[in-house]
């Protein structure tokens, strides 16, 4: 929709939404985290980076019981930045004695008209409100569950939210003692309006304009809703933000199909197929309004008006086919089960993007444009898999696993040649051995894997591919800036990982730490190309990146009595990565080059960090990696009934590429431009823009936020039976917040920020994002 996205074209900086959010977390059963060499013994490439395995729920055996719920809530924005204090004098110096400039500000200021439009931009009060009903029940044959969610959510900008209405049927219907199956169904209706914010090389969008606004310019409309000029930026933000249309809109459909057929049943085996079907369709269109009478549309720089239209067409399927074996042998002491499948998988997109400028005034359609620009992109991806899994279980003394899975890809360079990814487990619980007796160790199980995982390449990297010509009228095709690379190959991730699961006092504590060395080889990475061969880049198996990691969990219930329990756990973790081999010229990825602190890829160092430009030359100033990071999640309960919650998580370390800040200095705005914090004669602002160098701008993110925070009353049923009967079998009442506080030194609105997404790689610019907020809510829940 921007300059920093060639008007609609799919960025990373246009920040997709993250499509996790269809699902009701209301829904949700269960959340598992399959990391490493377990991931990939059964989902295959599809699981080199994780696997996040989410159960719904289910109906089960019993009268049908029905919830209700009902949340309110509102949303505040959580950090603002401040604005500049202009005095007279300031104002002489920062415009550099522009009479006109000097004018404006003293009428703004003897009409008491200096505006706070930091506030005025992202002070809305959002209110949110999400209704859900549940109702599940079923009997020894059949069990289901139905769920409906409707949920409105304002943002902090006005003109932006979040609306979703969602239903989910699941059924688990046994057929006969040799078959069952279940049927998990959801359909999703969302409209997001997004505004305009983030990086749009060409200062329209709300932060880059508000950056260089003061506060003694008028940007709002008068009694015929004329919005004037902003003399100081490409746009009039609050103009931008009240007439431009930028939503997303989104039906999708989730559907799974799992058949489970009992083949041979006795007492030393028994043997089941099971057949799983699943199916994913959403359609995005997107809608992008730029009206003609926009300031950075009609100043003659600007399309007279723009009509941005998108359609996006996504299928996915998935199949799978496996055996599974159970074997009892030496008498229910060990067990062995045997696994054996094929899998298959299909991408299907079909994404068009209609631009349109030139438009008649107050007009929207396609049809009412004078230039009109068409794309279309399709991707279809074909993945198979086979696989063979052994589990060997001792008395859970012993437990070893030994896989193998085979992966093809159509997106490889040969679509026939199966790669082979082997994986190896074992596991000794020394505490269930007959030797084992200090009491007051109830689990010591030491672990170790070893697995391997494909990447598979993008789509169309072994193709040159042709783009669309119109010369003189004539269309055709040339060939497209991206080279192919038939020689392309899946990456190929070995990891080495070793644990031990400690359990004291009947596992009242309970320690686990891991640790890991994870490598990738052939390295999928994009290769700039000499200019003189016709194309820019290229698709290469470029090198070898390692990280190396430690993830440690304590878990501790330090009071228990019939009154008052109390959990706690503590989660830490840190990774180091480095590349260790590269095959082509290091390069930079992401951010604003040199001056400003860019990620540079490089042989030797980190994949995150950061080089800039300093007194002695262009070296490494910073890392986006983290030294640790932690969570503490306590939970209370008192008298059965009341609880109180919290999560906490502490990140040291980690720097961001702060062109927010750049941004507000350069145009003299900052809160803090007078200030002299290191109290050496030259204030704050020009302090900074006098430096040179981009250690200015890199800046550490640490940062320690209360995520979470809930208290929640149940009433006692003793209570409901005698005012209502047995009409309420619950009613739960409670409130909580997110994000209440964050404790940092950060100098931007959030140190958790990416202007390229979530790569993994590039993350931590910041170049005006849509602020974090607060939010608070109320919560009633009935159960009937």
């Amino acid at each position: 929709m921007t300059a920093a996205s060639t008007q609609g074209n799919t960025s990373t900086q246009d920040n997709p939404s993250n499509r996790i959010a269809d699902l009701n977390p209301d829904d949700i059963e269960s959340i598992e985290f399959l990391k490493g060499a377990s991931a990939a013994a059964i989902y295959g490439s599809l699981a080199s980076a994780g696997v996040v395995v989410i159960t719904t729920k289910r109906g089960a055996v019993g009268k049908t019981v029905v919830n209700l719920s009902q949340d309110i809530g509102v949303a505040t924005v959580s950090n603002l930045l401040g604005m500049r204090n202009l005095t007279e004098e300031r104002v002489r110096a920062t415009y550099n004695n522009n009479e006109a400039i000097l004018e404006l500000f003293r009428e703004a200021r003897d009409a008491g008209r200096l505006i706070d439009y930091e506030e005025e931009l992202y002070g809305n009060n959002g209110m949110l409100y999400t209704t859900r009903l549940n109702v599940s029940g079923g009997n020894e044959r059949t069990r289901f569950f139905v769920g409906g969610l409707i949920q409105d959510e304002e943002g902090i900008i006005e003109n932006t939210g979040y609306e979703k209405k969602s239903i989910r049927f699941n059924l688990d219907h046994t057929i006969s003692k040799r078959f069952d199956f279940s049927l998990s169904t959801n359909y999703i209706n969302s409209s997001a309006d997004r505004g305009l914010t983030n990086n749009d090389n060409a200062g329209v969008s709300y932060g880059v304009a508000l950056s260089s606004t003061p506060s003694f310019v008028n940007l709002f409309p008068d009694e015929n809703g004329i919005y004037p000029t902003n003399p100081f930026a490409a746009s009039n933000f609050l103009q931008t933000r009240d007439l431009i249309t930028n939503n997303e809109l989104t039906n999708r459909f989730i559907g799974g199909l799992n058949v489970n057929a009992y083949l041979h049943e006795s007492s030393l085996s028994s043997t089941k197929l099971v057949l799983r079907a699943g199916l994913d369709f959403y359609y995005l269109k997107t809608t992008a309004i730029f009206p003609s009478l926009l300031q950075f549309q009609s100043n003659g720089n600007g399309t007279n008006g723009a009509s941005i239209q998108g359609n996006n067409y996504n299928l996915n399927t998935n199949y799978a086919a496996f055996l599974v074996n159970n074997l009892n042998l030496a008498d229910n002491t060990l067990f062995l089960t045997t696994t054996i499948g094929a899998t298959r998988e299909n991408f299907n997109q079909d994404q068009t993007l209609n631009v349109a400028t030139q438009l008649v005034e107050g007009q929207t359609n396609l049809d009412q444009a004078g230039a009109l620009d068409i794309s279309q992109t399709r991707i279809i991806e074909r993945n198979k898999g086979l696989f063979f899994q052994e589990e060997l279980n001792y008395r859970d003394r012993i437990i070893a696993t030994a896989g193998l899975r085979l992966d093809k890809s159509s997106n490889n360079a040969d679509v026939n040649d199966f790669q082979a990814f082997p994986k190896f487990s074992l596991a000794l619980n020394l505490a269930n051995f007959d030797f084992w007796n200090v009491e007051a160790v109830s689990l010591l199980k030491l672990r170790s894997a070893y697995g391997e995982a494909g990447g598979f390449p993008p789509f169309g990297a072994k193709y040159t591919s042709f783009v669309p010509s119109n010369i003189g009228g004539t269309p055709g095709v040339i060939i497209g800036i991206q080279r192919g690379n038939s020689d392309i190959e899946q990456e190929r991730q070995k990891e080495l990982e070793a644990g031990i699961d400690l359990g004291l006092f009947d596992s009242r504590v309970l320690l686990e730490a891991t640790v890991y060395n994870k490598t990738v080889e052939n390295l999928i990475l994009f290769q700039n190309t000499e200019p003189s061969s016709g194309s820019t880049t290229r698709v290469v198996n470029g090198g070898e990146l390692r990280n190396r990691g430690v993830e440690l969990a304590l878990s501790v219930i330090p009071v228990e009595t019939p009154g008052f329990k109390w959990d706690s756990k503590t989660s830490y973790w840190v990774n180091r990565s480095k590349i260790t081999e590269l095959e082509i010229e290091p390069f930079a990825l992401g951010a604003f080059g040199n001056g400003y602190g860019t990620y540079f890829i490089e042989e030797g160092a980190s994949a995150t960090q950061i080089v800039g430009a300093t007194a002695d030359g262009v070296r490494k100033i910073g890392d986006a990696t983290p030294d640790f990071q932690m969570n503490f999640h306590n939970f209370f309960t008192i008298k059965q009934n009341l609880t109180f919650s919290f999560l906490l998580h502490w990140k040291k370390g980690g720097d961001n590429v702060n062109l927010t800040q750049l941004l507000f200095d350069a145009s003299g705005t900052s809160a803090d431009y007078d200030d002299d914090d290191d109290g050496d004669g030259v204030i704050n602002g020009e302090d900074r823009l006098s430096s040179g160098t981009a250690e200015t701008w890199v800046q550490d993110a640490s940062y320690l936020r209360l995520r979470e925070i809930g208290l929640y009353y149940t009433i006692p049923k003793t209570a409901l039976a005698s005012v209502l009967g047995n009409v309420l079998q619950n009613v739960r009442i409670g409130a909580s917040a997110n994000n209440l506080f964050t404790v940092t030194d950060y100098a931007g609105y959030d140190p958790e920020v990416s202007n390229f997404g979530s790569n993994g790689l590039s993350t931590g610019v910041d170049v005006t994002p849509f602020p974090p907020s607060k939010r608070y809510f109320f919560h009633l829940s009935l159960g009937f």
